[in-house]
């Protein structure tokens, strides 16, 4: 595993387990998926599911009244919108949250 790859895991699952940068950053997926024109008023969950084969770090996120999208977190920390959940499930057959379904 690469350097950078194996700091983008770390700093997702850093973020996941330490509550005061959980807060930051899913007050940074929020602003990422409402950029995105998409409602999401709170983050209920989140979950990494792996690296890309271009090196980016993608993180599911659930939103608490409904919704749950793909955010990207790219080598240099930026965060960019991928998907809903549902088109990343369609895509890859891979699914967003493994003990229900996402839709």
């Amino acid at each position: 595993m690469s350097h950078g790859r194996r700091a983008l895991l770390t700093l997702v699952f850093t973020v996941a387990a330490l509550p005061a940068h959980a807060q930051l950053a899913q007050q940074a997926f929020q602003v990422v998926i409402t950029r995105a024109g998409h409602d999401c008023q709170g983050i209920e969950r989140t979950r990494a599911l792996g690296t890309s084969t271009n090196k980016v770090a993608l993180v599911a996120v659930a939103c608490t009244k409904g919704g749950s999208h793909v955010v990207a977190i790219h080598r240099d920390n930026s965060l960019s919108y991928m998907s809903s959940c549902e088109a990343f499930e369609t895509g890859t057959g891979l699914a967003c949250f493994e003990d229900r379904s996402s839709r």
